[in-house]
C-alpha cells in the first residue's frame, strides 16, 4: 500500500513540475489571433523609396499558430509566413521560399496582454531605407 501511495505522490509531483514549465521565449504569449492596428514598411528603390503606412481595418489579423506559422490578412491580401520567437523580446518572421538562401531579420518584440509590436531595425542601403513596424492588439 505504501508503494502505491509513493507512486501516486511521485507521479503527481512530476505532473506538477511539467505543468509549471516556464517558457522563457514568450512564444505562448504571441500565439493566437491579433488584430492589425498599423503596419508600416518602406517600399520602392532610390528616389522612389518611401514609407507606406497601412492602418488596420475590421477583419485584418495576424494569427500566430503553435506550428511556427503566422497567417495574415491585411485588406484583401492574405499571406502565410514562418515565425520563431528567439527570446522574450526577439522574433524572426520570414516568408517561406523554395530556395531559402537569405538570413531572416531579427525583429524586436514587445508584448503585453493586449498589445504587441514587432519592429524590424531600419537599414539604410544605396537602394533606400528599409524596415517594418507592425502594431497589433487583442
Amino acid at each position: 500500500m505504501k508503494t502505491i501511495i509513493r507512486v501516486v505522490i511521485i507521479g503527481s509531483f512530476i505532473a506538477f513540475l511539467g505543468a509549471c514549465k516556464k517558457d522563457n521565449k514568450g512564444s505562448n504569449k504571441i500565439t493566437g489571433r491579433w488584430d492589425v492596428v498599423k503596419d508600416s514598411t518602406y517600399v520602392g528603390v532610390g528616389a522612389g523609396n518611401k514609407l507606406v503606412v497601412y492602418n488596420g481595418q475590421r477583419g485584418d489579423y495576424f494569427d500566430f499558430r503553435t506550428d511556427g506559422k503566422v497567417y495574415t490578412k491585411e485588406g484583401t491580401v492574405l499571406d502565410t509566413l514562418n515565425y520563431s520567437v528567439k527570446s522574450a523580446n526577439q522574433i524572426v518572421i520570414s516568408k517561406p521560399t523554395i530556395i531559402d538562401n537569405y538570413i531572416p531579420v531579427l525583429s524586436n518584440l514587445s508584448l503585453t496582454a493586449h498589445t504587441a509590436s514587432i519592429i524590424n531595425p531600419k537599414v539604410l542601403t544605396p537602394g533606400g531605407e528599409f524596415g517594418r513596424s507592425i502594431y497589433l492588439a487583442r
